[in-house]
């Protein structure tokens, strides 16, 4: 499994990162939702897409909701059949209605997390997904 891990905080990366180590084969990381869509993009010019992508909401220069528009729009350029899309964690401390239905009604958000993520919970949501 190729794992993006998109949070402007160091120790969410870090944890998120930890969860996911024994699961993934390779882990990249991005601080903001510019950097995500550039490592998305890179990584579909080398044929590696990712499998999943874990995205905070709430960071500076692009956010997560954002960043996950333009990921889906670039996925849908590049001609990837539905279905067959990365699969997204939103991992975010917002838990109100307007966020997570903006997740998944706009964003295509596969799972929904809260923070602070815990194993479990992260367990719970990888376990509901198919890839």
């Amino acid at each position: 499994m190729h794992v993006l891990i998109v949070d402007d905080d160091l120790a969410n990366r870090v944890v998120m990162q930890s969860y996911m180590r024994d699961k993934a084969s390779r882990i990249n990381m991005a601080t903001n939702g510019e950097e995500a869509v550039q490592a998305v993009t890179m990584a579909l010019d080398n044929q590696e897409p990712y499998t999943l992508i874990l995205m905070d909401i709430m960071m500076p220069v692009m956010d997560g909701h954002q960043a996950l528009k333009s990921i889906r729009e670039l996925e849908q350029q590049r001609g990837i059949p539905p279905g067959s899309e990365a699969k997204v964690i939103m991992v975010s401390c917002l838990e109100d209605q307007k966020n997570v239905c903006q997740a998944f009604f706009q964003g295509m958000a596969t799972c929904y997390l809260t923070k602070p993520l815990s194993m479990e919970g992260l367990e719970t949501a990888l376990n509901s997904i198919s890839f």
